[in-house]
């Protein structure tokens, strides 16, 4: 009897040669989709933490920013009584107070943070055109 046939009829613990072939001829693939797998489980978990720490930051930094405004409003809404604030200044400062005390404090699937932002920001503009003053807010000393 030869050892083709012995894999084949004898002894269960041995590899059928055609087995080893394809062990042979598939170890690169295996090699592959084993280190796929376990790159993207790496990855996955990094890039988890590394999402979190950006949100993190980046919901500071949007925090500051609306924070500044709604100082901006209250302040502004303060000197509108002495009357030297045009109406249609004070109509858009309670507008974006409105817009400020309606943001969302948490996050959600139906509403779009990213245009009320805009929306926010260019209630702003609008504000600091009316009333001739710069409309520059600065991020660049925010540490977070």
């Amino acid at each position: 009897m030869n050892s083709v046939s012995q894999g084949v009829q004898g002894d269960p613990n041995e590899q059928c040669i055609n087995d080893v072939f394809d062990d042979i001829l598939f170890s690169e693939e295996r090699v592959i989709t084993e280190s796929y797998t376990r790159g993207y489980s790496l990855g996955s978990a990094e890039d988890t933490i590394e999402g979190y720490h950006l949100g993190y930051h980046k919901g500071a930094e949007v925090g500051s920013e609306l924070g500044y405004y709604e100082a901006f409003c209250e302040h502004y809404l303060k000197e509108s009584t002495d009357g030297n604030i045009s109406k249609k200044a004070v109509k858009n400062l309670e507008a974006l107070q409105k817009s400020l005390n309606e943001f969302p404090h948490s996050n959600s699937d139906t509403i779009d943070l990213f245009a009320l932002i805009e929306k926010i920001r260019g209630l702003y503009k609008k504000i600091c055109i009316q009333l001739k003053i710069k409309s520059d807010f600065k991020k660049e000393g925010l540490q977070f």
